[in-house]
């Protein structure tokens, strides 16, 4: 009974174990809503942490945005 219980209490957390991996390193990539306002007035957001975190091309964390900036395909 004891190596039945040890088991199944082996393999539930390697389940558990793999879900919570699989999700890792998925980041949504969302725009702060100050720079979406201004993309709206067809201008740049002035905050220096926007500024900061587009030079590396990443959304503001501190302004709500989250992943890479998303870049649209030049029109030809």
């Amino acid at each position: 009974m004891k190596k039945s219980s040890f088991l199944t209490v082996a393999i539930t957390s390697l389940v558990f174990a793999g879900l919570a991996f699989a999700g890792e390193g998925k980041v949504e990539n969302k725009t702060a809503g100050c720079c979406t306002k201004a993309q709206k007035a067809d201008k740049t957001c002035e905050h220096p942490c926007c500024v900061d975190a587009a030079k590396k091309g990443d959304n503001c964390t501190k302004c709500k945005g989250s992943g890479k900036i998303e870049q649209k395909p030049a029109k030809q």
